[in-house]
């Protein structure tokens, strides 16, 4: 039949509505009474809370959204022709939701890049369990969450990419020189962009705008720890960067390259043995090591040095006999 196969205006075989209506229906069923949750009021229309939470997500943004007119239906009849659900007592497979909420916005306050979906994903939850259980928590405090979904909410202690560590003293002016200073290594911004998890555009309205998000900032200084201490393949990119006078990474340390009045103290760039000197390996080793955890070894590994060459470096010369004198008795 016609009416069974999908149809552009009218959803899948016309069955679909518009959900508009009927969301905003529920949105003030929430608001006038408190002790109702997405989760209740998607048991008393016969709907999943993933489909309502959804749908309730999109029409509050102002995206359309279709949803089964059956369903639809059944939401406007909720408090008309269908009795709301009563105050429920907390079940006994739930927990009080506070810790987990707690975890969840110190997560948040730790790393950029951390969306509530996200950690939802790194804790193995579905995403619109995790949301509506914060939203009915909000609106009710003593409303319990899910003895499983708090268990494994609390079990999460660290982020991985894209979530990145804030910190709080970086500034746009340090952002924008760890740019030029990957530049000036030999990395373009597509494959800067790549080592960041963002895009070149991203990169590129920062450098026009100067002004950073918590996405970019995290993706800027994730690509910095990866890449800005290896030499770029890129010769053209070096050569543009030392035509606007871009100063390659080891002209700053991390105490001086957030600070606007700071100046450049080197002007070394990665990849060429032949300008090691005692002072810029120290340098380096000093940031591999405290900065990335790395061992000796991995570090020499990653500069390119073997341990003889870095011993003849970092071995201070005998003193010369000619300058010391015995003074006679």
């Amino acid at each position: 039949m016609p009416d069974d196969l999908p149809h552009c205006d009218r959803g899948y075989g016309g069955r679909s509505t518009d959900a508009t209506p009927a969301l905003r229906h529920v949105r003030e069923l929430l608001t006038e009474h408190p002790h109702l949750s997405q989760a209740a009021l998607a048991r008393a229309a016969s709907m999943s809370l993933t489909t309502l939470a959804a749908a309730l997500h999109d029409v509050d943004a102002g995206q359309p959204r279709r949803i089964q007119a059956a369903a639809a239906d059944r939401l406007l009849a909720l408090g008309n022709r269908t009795p709301l659900p009563g105050r429920a007592t907390r079940r006994s497979d739930t927990v009080d939701a506070q810790p987990a909420v707690d975890h969840v916005r110190a997560l948040q306050l730790r790393y950029d890049r951390a969306s509530t979906a996200f950690i939802a994903k790194v804790a193995g939850v579905n995403p619109s369990t995790l949301a509506c259980a914060l939203i009915d928590h909000e609106r009710d405090a003593r409303r319990g969450i899910s003895t499983d979904v708090a268990r494994r909410i609390l079990a999460v202690h660290e982020l991985p990419p894209p979530a990145f560590q804030r910190r709080g003293h970086v500034t746009e002016t340090g952002l924008l020189r760890r740019l030029h200073g990957m530049c000036a290594a030999g990395w373009t911004l597509p494959a800067i962009a790549h080592a960041g998890a963002t895009t070149a555009k991203s990169l590129t309205d920062f450098t026009r705008t100067r002004t950073s998000t918590p996405e970019l900032r995290a993706a800027v200084l994730t690509a910095w720890d990866h890449i800005s201490h290896q030499p770029g393949p890129s010769a053209q990119a070096r050569r543009r960067a030392a035509a606007k006078a871009w100063h390659p990474p080891l002209a700053w340390d991390e105490h001086s390259i957030d600070d606007p009045d700071a100046t450049p103290s080197g002007t070394r760039i990665p990849g060429f043995p032949q300008r090691w000197d005692p002072s810029v390996l120290r340098h380096e080793l000093a940031f591999f090591t405290h900065h990335l955890g790395l061992s000796r070894p991995e570090c020499l590994r990653r500069l390119g040095l073997s341990t003889r060459r870095a011993r003849q470096l970092l071995t201070p010369p005998p003193a010369d006999p000619g300058t010391h004198h015995a003074t006679a008795p």
